[in-house]
């Protein structure tokens, strides 16, 4: 019975540890999407902003703590495209949240499954 026992605690002790981990992976991809999700948001009001401008118009980028003199069509042209990017990125975020939200539920799932099986052998 004793073996019986610690198989069944070893048991519990993964399904907790990989519940745990489920949820913490979760968490960093929701993280990872709200950054995306922000730096597009970002990227889209610099882009609207910048196009009320003329195209003579002198702009800068940032790069690090200086600033490069870029022409505004490229600058618009890099802005569209990091929103793609982030567009791209979200995606397999999303992908990702999905694999380990069912990773999550599945685990919980087989902890309280077993949990119901001890349960009803320590009854009966």
């Amino acid at each position: 019975m004793s073996f019986s026992e610690q198989a069944l605690g070893k048991i519990v002790h993964d399904l907790q540890a990989k519940l745990q981990e489920a949820t913490r992976m979760v968490a960093s991809v929701q993280a990872q999407i709200q950054t995306r999700e922000r730096e597009k948001r970002l990227s889209e009001l610099t882009n609207k902003e910048l196009s009320s401008l003329e195209p003579e118009t002198v702009t800068y980028k940032s790069v690090g703590k200086m600033f490069i003199q870029e022409p505004l069509p490229e600058l618009t042209s890099e802005l569209s495209e990091r929103v793609t990017e982030m567009d791209k990125d979200m995606a397999a975020l999303d992908k990702k949240r999905i694999y380990w939200e069912r990773n999550k539920t599945e685990a919980q799932g087989n902890l309280q499954e077993l949990i119901k099986q001890i349960q009803a052998q320590t009854s009966s």
